[in-house]
């Protein structure tokens, strides 16, 4: 692990000159190959010449959870050495640095070449947040996750309406965040080029998803609201968003959409693009599954979930027969009420030869009636997914 004494990373007086036995684009080409902490701690350490090509390869460092173990004064070591300055990539998830901590990760010069920094879980707070959007040694960020910190609104609003941050992927999860924040979110010109928004586990509901939905701002490709009690509101929201339409990643598990809410989805013209949809636990039944198997709108789908719903072998029969699912790479059905009838639906299908992963854990299926798929040389190939008796 890497050290955060005084002299750690100033290099030996031995063998300072540039003659070595490698020319520069030799140690460059096997710098490539070699970890970070490698780096840091040897290759630095060899001479000069090795010293100065090091500093040319961009560093990624992780840190396990609590190495720090809420010690503020090593982070500061930490954030003014200089042997970070081409560290592109920081993790300190889990680590409890708080407010104090972060300050001193904005505040490092050391670090302004920093693409992508995760402070999950590190009780932040809203204050925490808001040295991260002043930072002028941060506008380099194009990722940022900061799940389980407590930021609420008030975090949301200083990472909207921050004049550093330039980011592309945001990461919230378990924030606290309501429909407030994702007025700031949505309103926010800052975050123009952002591509990928997780706000799982928040609670912004369909007046918060209304605010994402029509933002003249955001350019999503990637949007999950898991876990936001949007109801069928909220989906119909995003059905029939004109901000939305580039979207091809979306997941909407546990949100109470309901059967009105997928014949919102199944019927939108701005979701073309999907090609992942996640719909578990939402309380959908073989009507439901119905407007996902018909709709044309769904047909570039790869990755379908609805794990967790109230589908049987009806359900499991239009899919089975879809022309609209040929895509699918992978269907999960798990936890679902499909029998042994459902079984042959699909077993049976032409439709469905694309697939690679299929689950169907916990529904009524009997062991035995895992045969239908052995007498197909195609199914033979793929990984089903089947609890034993």
């Amino acid at each position: 692990m890497i050290s955060v004494g005084k002299d750690d990373f100033s290099p030996t007086s031995l063998n300072e000159h540039n003659n070595g036995p490698f020319i520069d684009d030799i140690i460059f080409e096997i710098l490539h190959f070699l970890d970070s902490l490698f780096i840091i701690h040897i290759c630095m350490k060899i001479s000069k010449q090795w010293r100065r090509i090091s500093f040319q390869i961009p560093l990624s460092l992780s840190f396990p959870q609590n190495h720090f173990k809420q010690d503020v004064k090593s982070i500061k070591l930490l954030t003014d050495r200089e042997c970070l300055k081409n560290l592109t990539c920081l993790d300190l998830y889990y680590n409890g640095i708080g407010s104090e901590g972060v300050k001193f990760v904005a505040m490092s010069e050391c670090l302004k070449n920093l693409t992508s920094l995760n402070l999950g879980l590190n009780q932040i707070g809203s204050e925490g947040v808001k040295y991260i959007a002043n930072s002028e040694w941060l506008k380099n960020l194009t990722s940022l996750h900061l799940n389980g910190n407590r930021i609420g609104n008030e975090g949301a609003k200083h990472i909207a309406t921050s004049e550093y941050l330039n980011l592309i992927s945001l990461s919230l999860r378990s924030n606290q965040i309501d429909s407030e924040g994702a007025k700031y979110i949505g309103a926010s010109e800052s975050l123009k080029n952002l591509t990928s928004l997780d706000l799982y586990y928040n609670g912004i509901g369909s007046e918060g998803v209304k605010y994402i939905a029509t933002s003249e701002y955001l350019n999503l490709t990637s949007l999950s609201l898991r876990s936001n009690r949007i109801g069928s509101e909220g989906a119909k929201y995003i059905a029939t968003s004109e901000s939305l339409k580039n979207l091809t990643f979306l997941n909407l598990e546990r949100n109470g959409i309901s059967n009105e809410g997928v014949k919102y989805i199944g019927a939108s013209e701005s979701l073309k693009k999907l090609t992942f949809l996640n719909l578990g636990r939402n309380g959908i039944s073989n009507e439901g599954v119905k407007y996902i198997a018909m709709s044309a709108c769904l047909k570039n789908l790869t990755l379908l979930n609805l794990v967790g719903n109230e589908i049987g072998s009806g359900g499991a029969k239009y899919i089975a027969n879809s022309e609209c699912l040929k895509n699918l790479i992978s269907l999960d059905l798990s936890n679902n009420d499909i029998d042994n009838e459902g079984v042959k639906y699909i077993a049976a299908s032409e439709c469905l030869k694309n697939l690679t992963s299929l689950d169907l854990y916990y529904n009524r299926i009997l062991r035995e009636e895992v045969k239908y798929f052995a007498t197909s040389e195609w199914w033979k190939k793929m990984a089903i997914g089947v609890e034993e008796e």
